[in-house]
């Protein structure tokens, strides 16, 4: 936004030219900044390869696009952690979860602790936080910012509630537009607001309607074609509630962020669902946001960005002071290239997890399109080059039984000699940067300490998750 000058130009003027060049000053100095109202929508669940958004073959997210063109698209976006409260304590507090002691599903957001809404409260900003999974409900802290929160879960309403006798742990994103709307229309207050709206879809166990599980290839497999069904289904209900919200919108239009807190194994690397594993598959999340007339429309970001980055980015877009303490960046400046992006996922103190070793800490580093992925407890130590294997499938860092087959038992001819040297060389340097990844990971681990707050969950919140598939 332009600076308006506040002093007049030394030119010598008559007393009544200097009055009226006075008045106009001081009213441009008085001027308001830009105070759009602000959606923040995450739509659980949703891995950015299965967006046709970010190129995926099925349209699956029209809506995701229109968005995008005429915003700005964050090509590799990641959610910090593959489970759902940790990714949205990050999402709304800028900091990492690790800060917060919000490890896992059941941990809960110490109070007081400062979120966006909080901040942007204190600002002039009306607050509304309307929710759709039980891990996100008032009683873990999600509420803390929101002036109104709707956590209410009917039974009508409910998703994966349906499959559990009747115990409603969830609501489907029809129902959550449905009753945002019924609360839009109600309200008269002139503050500027600012809504986050969170969609449990597309998670399992993917029962979109059956008008979305459809136009999708022959070869497509059961469980892909209903997951993306889901997506379609969530991407329409998007397109609902930015219709709603920008049809209330203020003089100053309305900024509206889409992302997701993680994605789906949906098979890949060996798992169907998510929380195990640092995989592109259960990190990597669409991210795409739309200013009209102040961001620029069809505008791409490379440089990888996170979850921590959104609610401080947001404040410093429309001028608001920015929070106490955060650990993000803002995405919609002059990003540096070589930042690095954290992740981890939640500590597992079991040693099985459907039948594979799954234990301790894993944590990994995102580093251009590098990523270095570490669980000391699983004796796992790689390195993916994510512009030539995207899909992570051939760790670059060597392994003893291919060291070994490098050493030959005899002089071969010059050319096979070469490309042993070859080989070995480019080893090496995998292994270089490993350590080196390593390190940062230590020292990332240390500077961030996990408090020791952990939640106590009573019967009732146990069940719930353990419905939902996320206790160990």
């Amino acid at each position: 936004m332009r600076r308006v000058p506040c002093w007049p130009n030394r030119t010598v003027v008559t007393a009544v030219s200097i009055a009226v060049l006075a008045g106009a000053v001081a009213a441009a100095c008085r001027r308001e900044p830009a105070r759009p109202d602000v959606l923040l929508v995450t739509i659980d669940t949703l891995r950015a390869d299965h967006c046709s958004t970010y190129g995926y073959g099925p349209e699956t997210t029209p809506v995701m696009t229109a968005l995008a063109k005429s915003g700005v698209l964050f090509r590799h976006a990641y959610a910090p952690s593959a489970t759902t409260a940790p990714s949205h304590a990050s999402l709304l507090t800028g900091r990492h979860f690790r800060n917060l002691g919000v490890m896992k599903n059941g941990h809960g957001l110490a109070e007081p602790t400062e979120t966006i809404g909080a901040v942007m409260a204190r600002q002039g900003y009306a607050t509304a936080g309307f929710v759709s999974s039980f891990p996100l409900r008032s009683k873990f802290g999600f509420h803390q910012g929101f002036e109104f929160f709707d956590d209410e879960f009917l039974e009508e309403h409910a998703s994966i509630g349906r499959r559990n006798g009747g115990i409603t742990h969830d609501r489907i994103a029809e129902a959550t537009v449905r009753r945002f709307s019924a609360w839009l229309d109600q309200r008269t207050d002139p503050r500027p607001l600012f809504a986050w709206v969170h969609f449990v879809d597309p998670h399992y166990p993917y029962r979109a309607p059956d008008q979305f599980d459809g136009g999708w290839p022959a070869t497509t497999p059961v469980m892909i074609r209903k997951y993306d069904g889901e997506v379609r289904y969530a991407d329409r209900q998007l397109g609902r509630l930015v219709e709603r919200f920008e049809k209330s919108a203020r003089d100053d239009g309305a900024l509206v962020i889409v992302t997701s807190d993680h994605g789906e194994g949906l098979g890949d690397h060996g798992w169907k669902s998510h929380g195990v594993n640092l995989y592109e598959e259960a990190v990597r999340i669409p991210l795409v946001a739309r200013w009209s007339g102040h961001l620029p429309a069809g505008k791409v970001v490379e440089p990888p960005v996170s979850l921590v980055d959104v609610a401080p980015s947001i404040l410093a877009l429309i001028g608001l002071q920015p929070m106490t303490v955060d650990d993000g960046d803002d995405i919609f400046a002059k990003l540096d290239p070589d930042r690095r992006i954290f992740l981890q996922r939640r500590i597992f103190r079991t040693t099985e997890v459907r039948k594979k070793v799954v234990l301790g800490e894993m944590t990994a580093v995102v580093h251009r399109r590098s990523k270095y992925v570490t669980a000391p407890e699983e004796n796992r130590h790689e390195l993916y080059d994510l512009s030539a294997d995207p899909f992570e499938m051939r760790n670059l860092l060597p392994q003893p039984d291919v060291v070994a087959a490098m050493t030959p038992a005899a002089p071969g001819p010059a050319a096979d000699a070469a490309a042993d040297a070859t080989t070995a060389k480019r080893a090496a340097e995998a292994a270089e940067k490993g350590r080196r990844y390593q390190t940062e990971l230590e020292q990332w681990r240390a500077a961030t300490p996990v408090p020791d707050n952990e939640t106590r969950l009573d019967r009732e919140s146990l069940e719930a998750l353990r419905a939902l598939g996320y206790v160990d």
